[in-house]
């Protein structure tokens, strides 16, 4: 879904004309245009969006995700499962 999402985003933006990247003569360029410009830009924090209560579900791994997933923890169990050192039964000796 978010790659037929992405496709139609930049289907419309092709289809959009450039209107702010038209040249323009430098007179234009006032510190008032360059204000609005970057007000429109808006904040960009470098952490990440508040989701509100951190109960929020968590969305579900893809499929090579859980596949990963599960052949590491298929390895993870064969290894423990069988040890690789046999020794054998503890003998009891008395002082």
């Amino acid at each position: 879904m978010s790659k037929i999402l992405l496709l139609f985003l930049c289907a419309l933006m092709l289809l959009l004309e450039p209107v702010a990247a038209v040249a323009a003569p430098r007179e234009a360029a006032t510190t008032e245009t360059a204000a609005s410009s970057s007000s429109r830009i808006g904040h960009r924090p470098n952490y990440k969006k508040y989701r509100g209560n951190s109960r929020h579900k968590p969305r579900k791994l893809g499929v090579f995700r859980r596949w990963k997933l599960y052949r590491k923890a298929k390895k993870k169990r064969a290894a423990r499962g069988i040890p690789s050192v046999k020794a054998g039964k503890p003998v009891r000796t008395s002082k």
